[in-house]
């Protein structure tokens, strides 16, 4: 209550699309779940910190979980934009994968709230947060797949099948290298692109069968 005894007034309701609105709730989601555990976060607050009533935000999202869950999904979705930097002339495999990761890690320190509350926050052990994770990591390792066959188009199915596994792998330690980073940010960002980007090369190099001239593209000289 105010001094004057009044109730304090909610939030005005301003007129917005339903995409807009739905929009709206979940970047106030990625701020409050960013600033406060899971647990501690009640969807009625969401609703009244938005101005909107309970009844519209149970339209939008189910619960509690299936709407933390969207929050993640929209981080990733965002997430994956902002990591879509285009190849530049002349451009080495390696500087191509280090502008990646160093576009992965300014992502995150422009949206540190979406970014606790999706890789820090809750964990993530919940069935429905691992399949979003399974779909951001086959985009993401599919855009890497791609950057390779710019290097060596015609790929034997054995050593394709090869990188795939070790890129996968790679994006579960770039994805670990960068929550730490989030955790501790005087890590300093060039040095975690230049360990992410060196780690794959590395990694792709010792892969039994790789194409000449993507072992000239790999190699130590090449970076």
């Amino acid at each position: 209550m105010s001094a004057s005894g009044a109730r304090p007034s909610r939030p005005s309701r301003r007129r917005l699309s339903p995409d807009d609105r739905r929009n709206e709730l979940l970047a106030l989601g990625a701020q409050v779940f960013g600033e406060r555990p899971y647990d501690d976060v009640r969807i009625d607050e969401i609703a009244e910190r938005a101005g909107v009533s309970r009844a519209l935000m149970y339209h939008y999202f189910p619960d509690k979980r299936a709407f933390f869950a969207e929050v993640v999904r929209a981080e990733g979705e965002r997430l994956f934009a902002a990591t879509s930097t285009q190849a530049q002339p002349g451009q080495s495999l390696f500087e191509r994968l280090r502008a990646g990761v160093l576009a992965y890690v300014e992502y995150h320190e422009a949206h540190p709230h979406g970014s606790w509350a999706a890789h820090v926050g809750m964990g993530r052990t919940d069935p429905i947060l691992l399949g979003i994770d399974d779909v951001d990591n086959t985009r993401q390792m599919q855009r890497i797949m791609d950057a390779i066959a710019t290097v060596t188009p015609d790929l034997d199915s054995k050593v394709e099948r090869d990188l795939r596994v070790i890129v996968y792998g790679w994006l579960a330690f770039t994805l670990e290298m960068c929550r730490q980073r989030i955790l501790d940010p005087s890590l300093q960002a060039g040095g975690v692109a230049d360990s992410c980007a060196h780690a794959l090369l590395d990694a792709v190099m010792r892969v039994p069968g790789i194409p000449q001239s993507l072992a000239v593209a790999v190699a130590p000289e090449a970076r």
